[in-house]
């Protein structure tokens, strides 16, 4: 009976896994107001209850494909602290995660709907995953207070605004391009427009030299993020099963 169980959870595991590619596929075509599950059902080839096998709502499927999607940005991230100290400093956080958002079409189609679409899809976030959004702010307040200690951040800005800069900086740089370029303003190119972001970040938060505590905060950060990769995969997986089973 083992090796029949298996299969079935392998099967039900690519079935949703292709639920999501098509409704990948959709969103970046249409957008995610526009599609719906009988759409995502027929790109998928399954019934429409066969959707609902694994996710609840609508809601829940988009917000699983934006999760599979931030996945990969969180995985090249990690990559890139684990290679250099540099990597965990928030100006280059910021530039790779700006340039990782760029790659993934499904997340440059909800960056290019503007503000009132990510507040609606962050909205739906926090329904479906609330706990995980709070997780992903601990995160970065937790890796903020050990730059700190590190002596990687200045300490003449509350900590609070800091972490504002950053996402603020980050976000507005992924939703202004679309917006300038329809009034013909200039834009520049993807790695200049990253260059700026952590330029910017820099300037505002860090010391201008890397300290030594860097390279002994190094693993700690690793580790915070390693972290919350985690609890996104398994967020992700919790959605994919609905716990129902097929």
């Amino acid at each position: 009976m083992a090796p029949s169980t298996d299969t079935s959870a392998t099967e039900r595991e690519l079935r949703a896994d292709r639920i999501l590619d098509a409704a990948e596929e959709l969103i970046v075509a249409w957008g995610h107001r526009k599609v719906t599950i009988e759409d995502v059902a027929r790109r998928a080839r399954v019934g429409k209850g066969t959707v609902y096998l694994h996710f609840s709502t609508k809601d829940a499927l988009i917000v699983t494909v934006i999760m599979r999607a931030q996945l990969g940005a969180i995985e090249q991230m990690l990559d890139a602290m684990r290679r250099s100290p540099e990597n965990i400093r928030p100006s280059e956080l910021a530039r790779n995660i700006y340039l990782r958002l760029l790659d993934s079409p499904i997340l440059r189609s909800v960056f290019a709907d503007g503000t009132a679409s990510l507040g609606e899809i962050s909205r739906s976030a926090s329904a479906v995953v609330g706990d995980l959004t709070q997780e992903r702010l601990k995160a970065l307040r937790t890796a903020w207070t050990l730059l700190r200690e590190h002596g990687v951040l200045r300490t003449d800005r509350p900590f609070d605004d800091q972490l504002y800069a950053f996402s603020a900086t980050v976000l507005g740089h992924m939703v202004a391009p679309p917006l300038l370029k329809e009034v013909d303003f200039h834009v520049p190119d993807r790695t200049t427009r990253a260059g700026l972001i952590a330029q910017s970040v820099r300037r505002l938060m860090e010391e201008d030299v890397l300290p030594e505590g860097a390279h002994r905060v190094q693993p700690r950060i690793v580790e915070v993020f390693s972290h919350l990769e985690k609890r996104v995969r398994d967020e992700i997986e919790r959605q994919k099963q609905a716990t129902r089973t097929a």
